[in-house]
């Protein structure tokens, strides 16, 4: 079956040699070593920090934090894979990057993700504690 083409007729103009987007230049100021920039995408919270976080701001249950970011429900009965979705859905509705999509100032949206950063690194210890992570 032959592909249906556009309602505009003319084909896709996408560049796909991938010339247009930014790219690990290591002879440029301020890209550091190949390991620095691969770590600058890993940073997650860990248990230590996501303790002193949720002392510093005070809530009480770290599944309600995540899941009203992320307009969901999750409880204690929850399984794994619908808290970890739970966390993607509330880590883009209030990414400091993508924060004017959704309305927000930027430090209102830094002060909510690391809230629900904190408290999915408390959950991850909770279900690792229970060897429920899975």
């Amino acid at each position: 079956m032959p592909r249906r083409r556009s309602s505009s007729g003319r084909k896709s103009t996408f560049d796909f040699s991938g010339a247009s987007y930014p790219k690990y230049n290591p002879a440029e100021e301020g890209y550091g070593s190949p390991s620095e920039w691969a770590s600058m995408f890993n940073v997650r919270m860990g248990f230590k920090e996501a303790q002193a976080h949720k002392a510093k701001r005070g809530w009480g249950n770290d599944w309600t934090v995540v899941g009203d970011a992320a307009g969901v429900h999750i409880d204690e009965k929850s399984i794994w894979a619908e808290v970890k979705s739970a966390f993607r859905a509330a880590a883009t509705k209030c990414h400091p990057d993508r924060c004017t999509q959704h309305g927000m100032t930027n430090q209102e949206a830094t002060e909510k993700f690391q809230d629900v950063s904190a408290a999915y690194a408390m959950l991850e210890d909770i279900y690792r504690s229970q060897n429920r992570l899975t």
